[in-house]
């Protein structure tokens, strides 16, 4: 029964705040609204407009975290976001999946699987992670991408399946600076 306050209060909060702009101080009014849904939550989460999350209750936030628009966060088989990880526009963590059952994916049973997203990694848009899967810290996952496999830390992945396309020698440098 608590899960579906937890999940009623979510939804109430998202389309009372939906009409308000995506600026910094309503992403933070949100995320700090959005606060007694998760298992655990730290300070700071940004939530902006269209943002999802189910099972909420199965779902640990960290510190300073943001969340893009039209994200969707699925916490059946458990979430862990760490730190200031940042998840692009309509990313989204799926942490259970179907199994195939009387000639039926319908019929079978649901697989969980944690998802662990490292301190500071990122996620570009429309990036799909699948259940039991670990994004490693400071990790950049391209645009467009699907992970299906756990990701080394400091890295940049991309691709469907999502491969590690450059590693980081130290914490990334952002495009276009130089050391």
């Amino acid at each position: 029964m608590l899960r579906i306050l937890k999940y009623c209060w979510f939804v109430f909060i998202m389309r009372v705040t939906g009409v308000l702009p995506d600026f910094t101080i309503v992403n933070r009014l949100r995320g700090w609204l959005a606060r007694p849904c998760f298992k655990r939550c730290g300070r700071r989460l940004e939530l902006s407009s269209g943002s999802t999350f189910v099972f909420s209750s199965n779902i640990s936030v960290g510190t300073d975290v943001f969340v893009a628009s039209g994200c969707w966060v699925h916490g059946m088989g458990g979430i862990t976001i760490e730190d200031e990880v940042l998840l692009g526009p309509f990313t989204v963590l799926v942490s259970v999946n179907h199994s195939y059952r009387d000639g039926s994916f319908r019929r079978g049973e649901l697989r969980p699987g944690p998802i662990t997203m490292r301190r500071g990694c990122w996620t570009g848009a429309h990036v799909t992670v699948l259940p039991g899967r670990t994004v490693g810290a400071g990790t950049v996952v391209g645009a467009g991408s699907v992970v299906t496999h756990d990701l080394p830390a400091h890295a940049l992945c991309a691709g469907v399946p999502a491969r590690v396309v450059h590693l980081f020698e130290g914490p990334p440098q952002p495009p276009g600076s130089t050391s």
